[in-house]
């Protein structure tokens, strides 16, 4: 029949600081049993995508990301320190100082660097999160979206390090310095896929789940300055590429991000718990869009949870005996 040998595939979209709502939606799909055959990721959906296919579970990803923010390297870091301008808080006069005083520094550094925030800085983040394996060694086929600036075409990586390719996906242009591998010069995903939806579908899988943690750029935006106005742009335009991609979806999870900005670190937790309470949400559409066998299985573990525990301790134990 048609819905035997279905595919199930994770779209995770790029949107910096943002992408931490993903770590909740893979929790509720561990917590459903809802089985994912290949994830895709961009920029930070590459991060969290990329750690989770190479071995680590969701609370393990969610420890890491406490650790990380608690750590000396991240605290002493040129990205905590941009991360800082754009928290909303109000600040003291001499955090406004220091503040100022480094935002002018690493200003300056741009002008002189194709990034602001030195390379090695964000090697050693995406080498926290990400194991030191290829990508075809990945518990879950994997892809990392990627686009090369010279000739303005996405690139899929299937295979080779695990850790460049999440690396060039998360090259955001000017702040991370893009890579260059062989004729290419690969910088972030979002370029040309903000949520990666066609590199999925292009993986030979028939059911898309697409989880979009961008912006919402249906808000009424203040234009005070040329960045203003010139972020804005950047968005419109993002926000109908992206549209024209999540047409090929089945599902899509919009986690509550809000306006926060890419860069501001300060609501790690409230972004994991809004990935939960957006894909518990999507539930009945995911299981409607699941191959019928899966929906099958899933009924009949609803039904006789104790007799699934039975029949799975004696599929261990047979094959520990084999």
């Amino acid at each position: 029949m048609k819905w035997r040998g279905k595919r199930v595939g994770l779209a995770l979209g790029g949107g910096g600081v943002r992408g931490f709502s993903h770590i909740g939606v893979l929790k509720v799909l561990e917590q459903e049993d809802i089985g994912i055959d290949l994830i895709a990721g961009t920029s930070a959906g590459a991060l969290i995508g990329g750690a989770y296919a190479g071995g680590l579970s969701p609370r393990e990803i969610h420890r890491r990301v406490e650790s990380y923010l608690q750590s000396p390297a991240f605290k002493n870091s040129a990205l905590q320190a941009l991360g800082s301008t754009v928290n909303p808080r109000k600040k003291n006069a001499l955090e406004k100082a220091s503040h100022l005083l480094r935002t002018r520094y690493l200003m300056v550094r741009a002008i002189f660097h194709p990034a602001i925030l030195p390379s090695v800085e964000f090697e050693s983040l995406v080498d926290y999160f990400i194991a030191d394996i290829n990508i075809e060694d990945t518990r879950i086929p994997f892809l990392a979206v990627t686009t090369d600036l010279i000739s303005g075409e996405r690139v899929v990586f299937k295979e080779g390090s695990l850790r460049k390719a999440v690396l060039a996906s998360c090259a955001v242009p000017g702040a991370v310095e893009p890579i260059r591998q062989g004729e290419w010069l690969l910088a972030d995903g979002g370029i040309t896929s903000l949520v990666p939806v066609h590199a999925v579908k292009q993986a030979d899988v028939d059911v898309v789940i697409a989880v979009v943690v961008d912006r919402d750029a249906r808000g009424a935006p203040v234009f005070e300055t040329a960045q203003d106005i010139f972020q804005r742009a950047g968005e419109i335009a993002a926000d109908k590429l992206e549209a024209i991609e999540l047409q090929d979806a089945d599902v899509i999870i919009r986690p509550e991000v809000g306006d926060l900005h890419w860069m501001d670190f300060s609501r790690s937790r409230d972004l994991i718990h809004a990935g939960e309470v957006a894909a518990r949400a999507s539930l009945a559409r995911i299981h409607q869009a699941l191959p019928l066998p899966r929906r099958l299985a899933r009924l009949a573990r609803l039904a006789f949870p104790f007799g699934q525990k039975n029949v799975r301790k004696a599929t261990i134990k047979a094959g520990e005996r084999k």
